[in-house]
């Protein structure tokens, strides 16, 4: 959301000028990141509408972490944060990814170097808000009833135990045991039992799916552990695909491991996903394809992501979705808002309200 914050630059002159990132502008650039990134995908018409969609450049996540930087709680790493917003521009245009890391989950979602961004400074079991305050591999842990929501109540920093698991032949309970065991169950009464080591090419699995060695997977059809398929090779579902691949239906009933098709390439509807990119479609000719936008049918209720098919005398149309000072009321056909945006009293599309700013914990 483009406004005139303190300490913010907007990410555009960034990019034209070749400035280094720094702490002061460095939620206006990763904004802009994101808007490169989900332009491309067609999440959004333009940047200038992302922009004006997304509040990411004022959240209080952000705006803590510049107070906690001036308390000399948290350092800034400029490498970290350049290489943080080359990523997230450069991202793959997945529905699920995309999802995650500009709604759902919001920044930690995205590329691990960005956590590296703010690197925390704040002792084990002194006061926080925010885990990357806290130093090392510590965490802001908050009490066990949690905090009231809109309230800014301060957690400690604390290490989780990342101790190794109950080793081989020790009891277990589920899923606690080390990298290189997994949990038995008992043949008869199908209870745990104790941490067993993981089984190689050829053994079975008959009793624990996830008993198979790093590398390989539970075939189904015989209940035996095989290696993970590679490119072009037959396949039963999508956990017996090389990293990477999917089991992919061909037109003659055939299933085999493969990259998901870009566009332009041969697809099939009936997988799914049957492309690559979020905004494509596998077209009539078995083409992926970029999606239906505004004003054009959209007899499978698809359109690009910027836009919602809706019914229009008998048949159905892809409309726009609702930008900044946009209704979204009957007018409108009550079209969603995008983005960030959320309908109003006043069945107008405008930015949710501000989130209150924390102080720092002494």
């Amino acid at each position: 959301m483009r406004k005139t914050i303190p300490g913010l630059v907007l990410g555009s002159l960034r990019r034209r000028c070749a400035q280094p990132a720094t702490p002061e502008n460095f939620a206006g650039e990763y904004e802009e990141a994101l808007c490169a990134w989900s332009t491309g995908c067609s999440v959004f018409q333009s940047r200038g509408q992302c922009r004006d969609a997304l509040v990411w450049d004022s959240h209080g996540r952000f705006q803590y972490l510049l107070r906690a930087l001036e308390a000399d709680r948290v350092a800034f790493d400029a490498e970290a944060a350049e290489a943080c917003l080359e990523q997230v521009s450069a991202l793959a245009c997945e529905g699920d990814l995309l999802d995650r890391v500009l709604f759902s989950v919001g920044p930690t979602a995205g590329p691990e170097v960005c956590r590296d961004v703010f690197v925390g400074k704040v002792r084990n079991y002194d006061p926080c808000l925010n885990s990357e305050e806290c130093a090392g591999d510590a965490v802001c842990g908050f009490p066990p009833g949690g905090c009231e929501e809109g309230t800014c109540c301060a957690g400690a920093c604390r290490v989780l135990n990342t101790g190794a698991g109950p080793e081989i032949g020790d009891p277990c309970n589920g899923s606690d045991c080390d990298d290189d065991a997994f949990c038995a169950r008992d043949p008869n009464t199908f209870l745990f039992t104790v941490c067993t080591a993981r089984r190689g090419v050829g053994e079975s699995c008959s009793d624990n799916t996830g008993a198979c060695a790093e590398g390989l997977f539970c075939d189904f059809q015989n209940f035996t552990c095989k290696e993970l398929v590679a490119s072009g090779g037959d396949c039963s579902s999508g956990e017996s695909c090389a990293e990477g691949l999917r089991c992919y239906r061909d037109r003659d009933d055939r299933s085999t491991c493969r990259a998901l098709p870009n566009e332009g390439e041969s697809c099939m509807a009936f997988n799914y996903p049957p492309c690559a990119r979020f905004d494509n479609y596998c077209d009539a000719s078995n083409r992926c394809a970029k999606k239906p936008g505004p004003g054009e049918a959209c007899a499978d209720w698809e359109c690009l992501p910027y836009a919602e098919c809706q019914p229009n005398a008998g048949a159905q149309v892809c409309v726009r979705r609702g930008s900044e000072g946009e209704g979204c009321g009957p007018d409108s056909g009550y079209v969603q808002c995008i983005g960030h945006l959320q309908c109003g009293e006043d069945q107008t599309c405008a930015a949710p309200e501000a989130e209150a700013g924390c102080e720092v914990p002494e």
